[in-house]
């Protein structure tokens, strides 16, 4: 019988400093498979118990730094690196969701390993995370399904992804013990006109106020390491030239124009992983008849890199809002 649920293959380092904190099932028998159970289930609740505090921790201070002002958003940008590096700037976008008015999770990341020019939604029921399981929203998949533009990955694919795991305990933490569906779409290597068609097919969903939707994405990731250098030295250090250079791509972003950001892309070939599911968002902005704002308020890097042997990855957040 195939396996429905989707193990969050990720959890572990990538949630924490500490080391691994999630046991991957062996198919085992009898004794061995009853102590490795308990072995699982233990590890489970640790790991669980030790996301719900970093989570809440995060959040805290995110909301700390300023009070939320003005609607709920409607839609984040926010990055998918080692919670280490980036989980408390994700705070920084899911402290402006209003978890009481989602009924539906709409999570959108690009694809890292799977070579792909099209969407992909997941072959599993379930996306499993040490904060609970999330239930796939299966009628949505059955209509994206039948425009023929979106296909499905392999559950090995899936788990091999983090760009769309990483969001999982999040989202799980903040809309604990609410009823909601989640809708992950693996975002490939689209054209601009395969951009449009996506976005155009997924913009009559923004009707739906009880729609949530979640842009997984780094920023710049530079350095010799990721084949990408370019430096404005007029800048100054090439930490700042980094900055300067993401800050344009925030701004094309915020124009809520597909075009503008696809020809900053052009231009400058930064390295923004999630540069296709932000240029989905942005063509259902283009294809809805509803109007709404995005504006960036968080803005971090691994590292202040000084040196051309040195590497960074960036790490911002978008709220969208209704107008």
């Amino acid at each position: 019988m195939p396996r429905v649920a989707r193990s969050p293959s990720h959890a572990g380092s990538w949630y924490e400093q500490e080391g691994p904190c999630w046991v991957r099932v062996l198919p085992l028998l009898g004794a061995q498979a009853a102590r490795q159970h308990t072995v699982l289930r233990n590890s489970i609740v640790r790991a669980g118990a030790k996301l719900q505090q970093q989570i809440e921790g995060w959040l805290a201070k995110a909301q700390a730094s300023g009070p939320v002002a003005g609607p709920a958003a409607r839609a984040i940008i926010a990055p998918h690196a080692g919670y280490s590096y980036c989980g408390h700037v994700m705070a920084h976008a899911y402290q402006h969701i209003d978890p009481d008015s989602v009924r539906r999770v709409f999570l959108l990341g690009p694809s890292h390993h799977l070579a792909s020019r099209s969407c992909l939604l997941s072959s599993a029921q379930e996306y499993t995370t040490p904060l609970g399981a999330l239930r796939i929203d299966q009628q949505v998949y059955a209509e994206l399904e039948a425009t023929g533009a979106f296909g499905r990955m392999p559950l090995d694919a899936d788990e091999a992804e983090h760009s769309l795991e990483l969001h999982t305990p999040y989202i799980a933490q903040l809309l604990r013990g609410r009823q909601f569906s989640l809708v992950p779409i693996m975002v490939g290597a689209l054209s601009t006109d395969g951009e449009a068609s996506a976005g155009g097919l997924l913009a009559p969903y923004l009707a739906d106020p009880g729609n949530l939707f979640i842009i997984s994405s780094d920023f710049c990731h530079w350095g010799r390491r990721f084949r990408y250098t370019f430096t404005n030295k007029e800048q100054g250090p090439i930490w700042r030239s980094v900055q300067w250079l993401d800050e344009l791509g925030m701004r094309a972003i915020e124009q809520g124009d597909p075009a503008a950001f696809t020809s900053y892309l052009a231009t400058y070939q930064n390295t923004i992983c999630g540069r296709h599911p932000i240029s989905v968002l942005l063509q259902m902005l283009a294809h809805s008849s509803l109007k709404f704002k995005i504006v960036f308020n968080y803005y971090d890097q691994s590292s202040k890199a000084i040196s051309s042997s040195d590497s960074s990855v960036s790490y911002a957040t978008a709220v969208m809002t209704p107008l």
